[in-house]
């Protein structure tokens, strides 16, 4: 066993040794000289740069300079000011000279142990701080103050950096997995601290997991800044219309702000996320429903790493889609045959195209205010409102300038009426092609389509020989067959999305095998389908993953947690008489300000009072660390328990006791 002094040598031999380098990285021209810092450490710098969050107008110190990362970067990325102190009169040398020689002028360097020389005056925005790889224990339980200064510092880093740290601010640190998260935590809670992690991950040619954690007082915890997520949005107005290039990803009204902003996300972590401002919400949103494990699944980002080791993409095919098409082709019996396409979109507009091809007719049937992605015709009715949807119901236009053909070829049913829809199947059943349903449309108010509606379709479907098509973009997670087979229903083609692709793009259309030979011969089918990023081996190997820990007992476990969501939301919500009711199904929801769930598209629609009761309650959620969708749905991911939802709940709770446009909504309603 090594002795005292033999470990105290080796520590010194390591902590002194250095390699003179001259490196580019983050468009900066850095030399690095002997002595500024361990050169064991220059990976963890590099990661640590790389994944820290916006800076843009703030006030940023940096103990432990090295040769100057991230400091040199996050100054050229906007920081008002950044401050780097080292006790190592060369690691400033090396940061001022690197900061000369980049042009940068709002970093200042200079000698201090830890705090000692800075001057009281000071605030900052964030305190950062690159813990040295000593914090790890010592195999022999040696006196730790005596072989790691390390954690001598860490614990004044901690316990004197909050007093240079201005109201809101939070010091970071960067943290290699091999440090014993016990020896952090102690000192944290010693201090009355509270820690989060940011993000964490590794690099190639490093077998270690390194870690940014956020450290605030727990007063801090609780007042919710948007300073960056204000910033990017007023950065995204000057590039994209309206701000935002997606019309799904909208702005939130935040309070004490003048407009509203996009909270824009840094991280995420199981069901955690945590935004570029450093603010920690439970994801209820999950990317519309897609994260179905959370964020960052092991098994997912493992099967993503090992296939980006062998490449992206390619002109050929790859086992990995053989592979994720026959566990879709087992598990979903009404699929015998599948195409891979990039969205829901596609998948949609595939299915309807083969719908038209194989049964030589061009119009299809559709539920009012469901929505089947962005093909013209599946968009249609989408935008149905009181003042145009009629008694028919009317086939409303998508977008302005629609052709009218469009609009003629789409036959809208009335959702949930049975006799109503009956009648105007059998009306046009010579004409149309297909007929598609999601069984829990979200944008028609995620309201469940009833057993003798969905009998109804399949009666008459077959009675007129026009084709179903179940739309399992959102919905497919409701049963582990399948949406379909979880409600008896049986359809000719499915189209699958999201979740299939374990976080990253996909669609596929499925089905019968003789419907599917619209797609056949390669040469000459009656429906060309291709598409350069179809069948992409990152998005099949993540796929293949997410659907392989997509268990029976897992989907049963998370169904179960919606149905407590959504049980008690309703319970919470009649105690302080409010009227807000919640639709779903399985592990989805959707919240109604209304008094009396909707069971139909017409009865769901809000209106302007209505709407802004929900955009506020998302607001007050979002500020009490629950991430929704507006204009309020969500989804439960394998990664919660119980736990999140009483945090969900204890949430809801607080917002209709505090926010007074819910109160005066309670008043309204009674």
């Amino acid at each position: 066993m090594a002795t005292l002094e033999d470990k105290k040598n080796g520590l010194d031999i390591r902590q002194e040794r250095s390699v003179p380098l001259h490196m580019t990285a983050f468009g900066l021209d850095l030399v690095v000289y002997e002595g500024a810092f361990i050169p064991e450490q220059l990976e963890n710098w590099r990661w640590a740069t790389e994944c820290f969050p916006p800076v843009s107008g703030l006030d940023v110190l940096q103990v432990g300079c090295g040769a100057g990362l991230p400091g040199l970067h996050l100054a050229n990325l906007g920081a008002r000011s950044v401050t780097c102190v080292d006790a190592s009169a060369r690691a400033v040398v090396n940061t001022a000279e690197n900061a000369k020689r980049n042009d940068i002028h709002n970093l200042n360097a200079f000698q201090s142990d830890v705090f000692s020389n800075v001057s009281p005056e000071l605030r900052f925005d964030i305190i950062f701080w690159n813990i040295p790889s000593q914090l790890a224990p010592l195999e022999d339980g040696l006196e730790r103050e005596i072989i790691d200064p390390g954690h001598l510092l860490l614990k004044r880093f901690l316990s004197e950096g909050q007093q240079w740290l201005k109201g809101g601010g939070r010091m970071m640190l960067s943290f290699g997995k091999d440090a014993r998260d016990d020896i952090l935590l102690n000192i944290v809670r010693g201090n009355q601290l509270e820690s989060s992690v940011v993000v964490q991950g590794s690099i190639e040619t490093h077998t270690e997991t390194f870690r940014l954690i956020q450290i605030r007082r727990p007063d801090n915890m609780g007042q919710v800044c948007f300073d960056q997520s204000h910033a990017l949005t007023e950065r995204a107005r000057s590039v994209y219309p309206a701000g935002v290039t997606r019309v799904s990803i909208g702005t939130v009204p935040v309070r004490g702000g003048n407009n509203s902003i996009s909270i824009y996300a840094h991280s995420g972590e199981g069901a955690g996320i945590t935004d570029v401002d450093g603010n920690n919400y439970v994801d209820f949103h999950n990317n519309f429903s897609t994260l179905v494990h959370g964020h960052r699944h092991p098994r997912t980002i493992a099967a993503i790493a090992s296939q980006l080791q062998r490449g992206t993409c390619f002109g050929n095919p790859t086992a990995a889609d053989v592979d994720l098409a026959e566990i879709i082709d087992e598990r979903v019996s009404a699929i015998e045959r599948i195409r891979f396409l990039n969205s829901g979109t596609e998948a949609v507009m595939f299915a309807i195209k083969a719908s038209r091809a194989m049964t030589g007719r061009t119009r299809l049937a559709k539920l009012e205010g469901a929505f089947h992605g962005t093909y013209d015709w599946a968009e249609v009715s989408t935008r149905s409102e009181p003042d145009n949807w009629g008694e028919s119901p009317n086939s409303i236009p998508p977008y302005r300038s629609t052709p009218p053909h469009v609009t003629e070829d789409v036959v809208v049913l009335p959702f949930n009426d049975v006799e109503r829809a009956r009648n105007i199947i059998e009306r046009h059943g010579a004409e149309l092609a297909c007929i598609i349903v999601d069984m829990l449309p979200c944008a028609a108010g995620m309201i469940p389509v009833d057993e003798s509606y969905l009998t109804m379709l399949q009666d008459v479907a077959h009675k007129h020989g026009i084709l179903l098509i179940s739309d399992e973009v959102v919905c497919f997670r409701l049963g582990y067959h399948g949406a379909s087979a979880a409600r008896s229903f049986q359809p000719d083609l499915v189209t699958l999305g999201k979740l299939v692709g374990g976080g990253l793009p996909i669609g596929l259309v499925g089905g019968k095998k003789s419907v599917m030979e619209a797609f056949a011969p390669q040469d000459r089918a009656p429906v060309p389908q291709g598409g350069t990023f179809s069948a992409n081996p990152l998005s099949m190997a993540a796929g293949h993953a997410a659907l392989a820990a997509l268990t029976a007992p897992e989907i049963d476990r998370i169904n179960a947690l919606g149905c407590y969501l959504r049980e008690r939301t309703e319970e919470v919500a009649a105690k302080s008489d409010v009227a807000i009711t919640v639709q779903g199904a399985g592990s989805l929801f959707r919240f109604h300000a209304k008094r009396i769930r909707p069971y139909d598209y017409r009865s769901g629609h809000h209106d302007a009072v209505e709407r802004e009761v929900l955009r506020q309650l998302q607001v007050g959620m979002l500020e009490r660390g629950i991430y929704v969708a507006a204009p309020f749905w969500g989804s439960i991911s394998t990664s919660m328990n119980k736990a999140h939802i009483d945090d969900f709940l204890e949430a809801f709770r607080a917002c209709l006791l505090e926010i007074p446009e819910i109160k005066g909504f309670d008043r309204r309603s009674r």
